[in-house]
């Protein structure tokens, strides 16, 4: 029986994050939940499983994670580290708690097992807008990317000048960084080997090094490493964002997009096998829907066309 980690980065939202759990609750399955330090509102004691292992780190390994800057990355690694420590799975997937499942653990189990075996899902960012904000964002040193999000405004606003200002004066005077790699860019979310996480976890304080400066090296260093490592063969195909990794996430109508109960069976009928994002406070029903779907193999929700997955298989 091939085992999977499910790696979870939680800020907020504890009814999207416990019913995220419940579908993902499998015997199959043990989940790890990293979340934020500061996010008093998540309360990871009510949070309960069934049948899968539930981990957590203590609290003194906690982090700060902020918006867009390395701290984001720790955590990311830190999950990973903590699935690597209990174990090997077949995959680990990286999820957020404001993501859901789109199928059943039988149909996400079936699928990566007609996988070729070792193949990781690492999404790649596509077009020239994505060429142009990779360069933007590792060409020159972003300072404060952490403060990007910082509740004062007037400070904020500080920061951001400083920022700015420092990152015009490197333009202008014709500065730009230096990379013994080739940079890409993609999704933060993956579904990946327990070698290639084993590869990330042990590679950290380079990672770390290099990507202190970045601005959101979450969406970088995966892909960056992957390509520049032995595993750069398994990728499932570099062609493929969303699709790459499975994830359904619409960024035409949002920073991502918050899904609403008028899009269910759009995210029903569609391939991916998780989608993101979704929020008890904009819209709880979509959530109940999805999992009443789910749970009930559809019988109680009617979808235009029955759960199919054609994804090509690399």
């Amino acid at each position: 029986m091939s085992r999977h980690a499910y790696c979870i980065i939680a800020h907020n939202d504890s009814y999207c994050l416990q019913t995220l759990v419940n579908l993902i609750d499998d015997d199959r399955n043990d989940i790890f939940i990293v979340s934020d330090k500061k996010a008093d509102s998540l309360d990871l004691s009510v949070i309960k499983t069934n049948k899968s292992r539930l981990i957590t780190p203590p609290d003194s390994q906690l982090i700060d994670i902020q918006w867009g800057d390395a701290s984001l990355v720790k955590a990311e690694l830190l999950a990973f580290r903590m699935a690597l420590k209990q174990g090997k799975y077949e995959y680990l997937h990286l999820l957020s708690g404001c993501d859901l499942p789109l199928k059943d653990q039988d149909y996400i189990h079936g699928f990566f097992n007609s996988l070729k075996k070792g193949i990781n899902l690492v999404g790649f960012a596509q077009g020239e807008f994505n060429k142009n904000d990779l360069a933007e964002k590792t060409d020159y040193y972003h300072f404060f990317i952490g403060k990007y999000r910082y509740p004062l405004r007037y400070v904020r606003g500080l920061f951001t000048v400083y920022r700015n200002t420092m990152v015009h004066l490197q333009k202008t005077i014709g500065f730009k960084r230096k990379w013994d790699m080739k940079l890409y860019k993609g999704s933060e979310w993956v579904s990946i080997t327990s070698a290639f996480a084993k590869y990330l976890v042990d590679n950290e304080d380079l990672i770390l090094k290099m990507f202190r400066y970045v601005s959101c090296a979450d969406e970088i260093y995966k892909q960056t490493f992957i390509m520049a490592s032995p595993y750069k063969e398994t990728i499932f195909d570099t062609t493929l964002d969303f699709a790459g990794m499975t994830r359904k996430i619409d960024w035409s109508r949002g920073c991502p997009y918050t899904w609403h109960s008028h899009d269910f069976d759009e995210l029903v009928n569609s391939e991916a096998l998780f989608a993101r994002k979704f929020s008890s406070l904009t819209d709880r029903n979509i959530i109940d829907r999805i999992a009443n779907y789910l749970t009930n193999h559809g019988r109680n929700e009617t979808a235009t066309d029955k759960d199919t997955c054609s994804l090509p298989q690399g």
